[in-house]
């Protein structure tokens, strides 16, 4: 790794280890709230992004932080995006409601962006200690128990119903909705972690075939979209066929492992 990604995969761990894993599975009365209806925020989420905050903008000069709890309080701080400044996308707790629930299946995810390209990325899984790491056109890695892999999602499957998928359609328009949720049953499973970081890193690792999104928040979909991409995946809008950017807030998105995953369901999708 660079010295840079280094010291973010730093920060990364330390802020797990001071903010976030000693607040699983013991959260207190008062420490969870609803911003939105079935949106959930808990201290874990505010403190480890004040944490995470300052140490990141101390290390690019100029840069600031796009997190997602701050724009939860401001929504205007969304527009840091369409700057050409450095920009962080920080979600401080991925899968916020695994995390309430006590399921494993969650992640702190970080991104680095200048004017509108993703940098770096790094996702960081705190129950296993696994780490993804991504820079741009330098291919993405899996740190995991001491030791250190290219990521490469491979080739899916060439029979629709032998894809394994996760299928995020809440916020799609229902044309949209209608044609994806459709696909759940030729598929050869369904299997979604209701966690971007998990399902991206899934994706990168092979594991899974394709994931859908819609609501492209920046701190959601920037990190695993390029180390989806420096693995040999793809990220791309299924309706007008766009690779995803940063500053694209809406989809609808597919994540593929790879060219082929992706046709084979995103055509589908469309003539439906």
């Amino acid at each position: 790794m660079s010295k840079l990604a280094e010291e973010v995969a730093a920060l990364m761990r330390e802020v797990a280890a001071l903010e976030i894993m000693p607040r699983f599975r013991a959260l207190k009365d008062g420490e969870v709230e609803e911003k939105s209806k079935g949106d959930y925020v808990t201290i874990a989420d505010r403190e480890a992004e004040l944490w995470l905050t300052p140490r990141l903008e101390a290390l690019v000069a100029g840069s600031h932080v796009l997190g997602e709890e701050a724009v939860a309080a401001d929504p205007s701080r969304l527009r840091l995006i369409e700057s050409d400044a450095p920009v962080w996308t920080v979600d401080p707790v991925d899968g916020t409601s695994n995390f309430i629930a006590g399921r494993e299946t969650f992640g702190v995810m970080v991104a680095l962006v200048r004017s509108g390209v993703t940098e770096q990325a790094w996702i960081y899984l705190p129950v296993s200690g696994d780490l993804a790491v991504a820079g741009r056109g330098g291919g993405a890695w899996w740190h995991s128990g001491g030791g250190t892999a290219r990521l490469d999602a491979g080739h899916g499957p060439d029979d629709l119903r032998e894809i394994v998928g996760a299928f995020n359609t809440r916020f799609m328009p229902d044309e949209w909705r209608e044609r994806v949720e459709s696909l759940v049953g030729c598929v050869g499973r369904e299997a979604n972690d209701l966690c971007s970081a998990v399902d991206y890193t899934a994706v990168a690792r092979g594991l899974k075939d394709i994931v859908t999104y819609h609501r492209m928040m920046p701190w959601d979909h920037v990190p695993g979209s390029l180390i989806v991409r420096e693995a040999g995946g793809v990220v791309r809008d299924m309706a007008s066929g766009a690779d995803y950017a940063p500053r694209k807030l809406a989809g609808p998105h597919l994540v593929a492992r790879d060219e082929h995953s992706w046709h084979l369901v995103a055509d589908v999708a469309r003539r439906r």
